[in-house]
């Protein structure tokens, strides 16, 4: 049984009497979903996903006054009737404080999984936000991982709409910071002749590093293409690309055979060829003046056929002012990796400074604009 249809059924059977009977006063004025963490919000679940975070489980978002005044009791009657076993699957749970995530109960602490909060206290600790309108530079630090956990799964249940509106105003990029993203994902190309130099100089590691570099970048601009959010997590790349069109679907084939290539020539060519599709729907969806490859620059040595810098400068010319001024490329999951940072608002957030302060060094002197 899927996860997402396991917690929506334990909803209604299980949680929601609850509520019924020891609250009725909050029965309309609450919602309830699986959205977050988890390959059961993306229906990527199988037998290899419940070793943790998996089982009868959901949210309950309570407007913030009924947060402050019920949360505590709430959370007592869930303690009190949530079942060990749901329809023979973990409902209660214990810490693994050694990966800290919550396994099916093993005898240790006993805990229900059902996880009240209200949408404001929801969007401020897991998405770093204090308003549900969001800036600019919201959209820049949030990672698009963030945004496929509170967009996808399942709303069970909302009468007051708080959270289905939440999740609408996240549904996509605004477009200006979508085809900043763009402009930004094109860029990394600019670097592709740089496999080639390197395997001809025998240093088949730096090639190979490149190669798969270029591929990351590729499926980016795939996504993105496609407006959908590209998942954090490997695991789910496949899963996403071959969902989002056949254009996509296809490309997962020659993107692995570019990867598995033992000639770095033929694999940069290969890419050329998924780049050359790209540009062709970048064409089709108008998005700029037609795009016309031009030939590499001259550093490029003639180790690849085409410059993308054209179609990065067509992008930029289409961006508002206050894009265009930023001094940080890309956004923050275009240059930062980092599990540590991506997975918690508490950090990211903290990236947000960065994109509006000025940098006051000058390189105006002899020999300053040495890089």
């Amino acid at each position: 049984m899927k996860g997402l249809d396991l917690s929506e059924e334990f909803y209604w059977e299980i949680v929601r009497p609850i509520l019924a009977c020891r609250f009725p006063q909050l029965l309309e004025k609450h919602a309830a979903g699986l959205i977050g963490y988890g390959s059961d919000v993306l229906g990527y679940d199988d037998d290899l996903s419940r070793d943790h975070e998996w089982g009868a489980r959901c949210y309950i978002w309570l407007l913030d006054p009924d947060y402050e005044e019920y949360a505590a009791c709430l959370n007592q009657a869930f303690d009190e009737g949530a079942p060990i076993l749901y329809k023979g699957y973990p409902a209660r749970f214990s810490v693994d404080d050694s990966n800290e995530v919550l396994v099916p109960y093993n005898g240790k602490t006993n805990i229900h999984h059902v996880a009240i909060t209200s949408v404001s206290r929801h969007m401020r600790i897991q998405l770093g936000l204090h308003t549900s309108q969001l800036s600019i530079y919201d959209w820049l630090v949030i990672p698009e991982q963030k945004l496929i956990e509170w967009t996808r799964g399942k709303i069970f249940t909302d009468p007051i709409g708080e959270i289905t509106e939440a999740r609408k105003t996240l549904s996509y990029l605004p477009e200006a910071v979508w085809r900043y993203k763009l402009k930004y994902a094109w860029s990394a190309f600019r670097l592709l002749y740089v496999a080639r130099l390197t395997d001809i100089r025998g240093e088949s590691l730096s090639a190979r590093l490149l190669i798969n570099r270029m591929v990351e970048k590729a499926i980016q601009l795939l996504f993105l293409y496609n407006k959908r959010y590209r998942p954090g997590t490997y695991k789910w790349i496949s899963k996403e690309l071959a969902q989002i069109s056949p254009l996509a679907n296809e490309s997962i084939e020659l993107l692995e055979g570019i990867l598995m290539e033992p000639c770095v020539t033929k694999a940069v060519e290969q890419m050329e060829s998924v780049l050359a599709r790209l540009v062709k729907q970048h064409n089709d969806m108008k998005l700029t003046e037609y795009i016309e490859l031009e030939p590499p620059i001259f550093y490029a040595r003639g180790l690849q056929s085409y410059s993308y810098i054209n179609i990065e400068n067509a992008l930029f010319s289409s961006l508002p002012k206050e894009l265009q001024h930023l001094e940080i490329p890309g956004s923050l999951d275009q240059f930062v990796t980092s599990e540590h940072i991506l997975v918690w608002a508490e950090h990211y957030s903290k990236f947000k400074p960065i994109y509006s302060a000025k940098s006051d060094m000058e390189r105006t002197g002899i020999g300053d604009r040495m890089v």
